[in-house]
């Protein structure tokens, strides 16, 4: 994966990932405003935050004091990097191999989307995630992209057409690998109403039918949230 400049064959599908997220985006904003209940987030990391939408949206949304992103892309990483700093939000851009940079305890925070089914060794990750994370605060993980969503099989398919490396996951067994990592795992839908945006004749990733898309949104949209102890 590091050695691509983009996660999708073209620049234009990887730039309209923003527009594409963010109804979800919003929904993991809404979640974590809930729990957090005004509690100050002053660092946060997000993994697999590519050109930076999210990390800037997030970033200025709770005034936090600096932030690292963690994505394999270089490329990404650069866009991601000249965004944040042109908004004068603190930021350090990471590849995986660096969580060691980040400090111990140092995060109010941390983030993922759509990026489980894209991790190797997630014993090794959630290590990373624990290690990082003050007492008591949270890391919130979206995921679409598992074994329980019947659209996986065909979806994983085209993901490895693309090139991309794409583990089966089952929701079950990454809750019992954060468990493992000493977090408290917890899991909702992402998602519960709201408008569906999907354009069937430019989708990469398509589905039978409005049911099989209404399920994916609400069922099968998974937020899954780990609490350090």
């Amino acid at each position: 994966m590091s050695g691509r400049r983009t996660f999708f064959p073209s620049e234009a599908e990887d730039a309209a990932l923003e527009d594409i997220n963010t109804v979800f985006w919003q929904a993991l904003v809404d979640h974590i405003d809930s729990d957090y209940a005004g509690t100050p987030i002053g660092t946060m990391v997000d993994v697999g935050c590519h050109r930076g939408g999210f990390l800037y949206r997030a970033a200025a949304h709770w005034q936090c004091d600096h932030v690292f992103g963690i994505e394999p892309l270089e490329a990404a990483r650069t866009i991601a990097e000249r965004r944040l700093e042109m908004a004068g939000i603190g930021a350090m851009l990471l590849p995986p191999e660096s969580w060691n940079l980040i400090p111990r305890n140092a995060a109010d925070l941390v983030v993922g989307q759509e990026v489980l089914y894209l991790i190797e060794d997630l014993e090794a990750f959630f290590a990373h995630v624990a290690r990082v994370l003050r007492p008591r605060r949270r890391a919130y993980f979206t995921l679409g992209s598992h074994t329980d969503n019947p659209l996986w099989p065909e979806w994983s398919a085209i993901l490895r057409g693309m090139g991309v490396v794409a583990h089966d996951r089952a929701p079950l067994e990454i809750m019992r690998m954060g468990e493992a990592a000493g977090l408290r795992p917890a899991v909702r839908p992402l998602r519960r109403d709201g408008w569906i945006i999907h354009a069937p004749l430019q989708a990469r990733f398509p589905v039978p039918n409005v049911a099989a898309l209404c399920d994916h949104h609400y069922r099968h949209k998974l937020l899954f949230r780990f609490e350090a102890s």
